[in-house]
């Protein structure tokens, strides 16, 4: 029988080691894309609370990672959450705060039932942000869940 042209290249043992590591190296990469195992990353725009607070608690101290509160400041003065930045969403000038924010960056937007943070992620969206996610229920889901906030 007959060899393929293929089977009768001479391989050396470098190209075989070579071969093996870019294989290996494909599999790695591929099994353990950027510690997505370990901390998954929000994939949604519409995030549960539970799922916002596992991965703020995962990100504490990422200046990428910013949880947007837009509720107004007496509301965000008497109950927030520890290391969020308010930006309240009843100002006119609203709009044009947000835009002077890094797009960049991963914002989560949440308000007191989650009707305003779904409006204010529309316009970010316009805005061109890309790494945006509300939280569905808010500040009273967040309540409701006995996670940890401020007063």
């Amino acid at each position: 029988m007959k060899k393929s042209p293929v089977h009768c290249m001479p391989f050396s043992h470098s190209l075989r080691k070579n071969c093996f590591m870019i294989c290996l190296c494909f599999v790695m990469i591929s099994a353990f894309q950027g510690c997505d195992y370990f901390f998954p990353p929000l994939r949604a725009d519409k995030v549960t609370v539970q799922e916002a607070s596992n991965f703020i608690s995962n990100h504490i101290g990422d200046s990428q990672v910013i949880l947007l509160d837009i509720r107004s400041k007496n509301e965000f003065d008497s109950l927030s959450i520890d290391n969020s930045v308010n930006l309240d969403f009843s100002r006119p000038d609203f709009p044009e705060m947000t835009e002077k924010l890094d797009k960049d960056r991963r914002y989560i937007i949440i308000d007191e039932n989650g009707k305003r943070s779904a409006m204010a992620f529309e316009l970010m969206k316009e805005q061109r942000f890309t790494k945006i996610h509300y939280i569905i229920g808010g500040m009273d889901e967040w309540v409701k869940f006995n996670l940890p906030v401020k007063k």
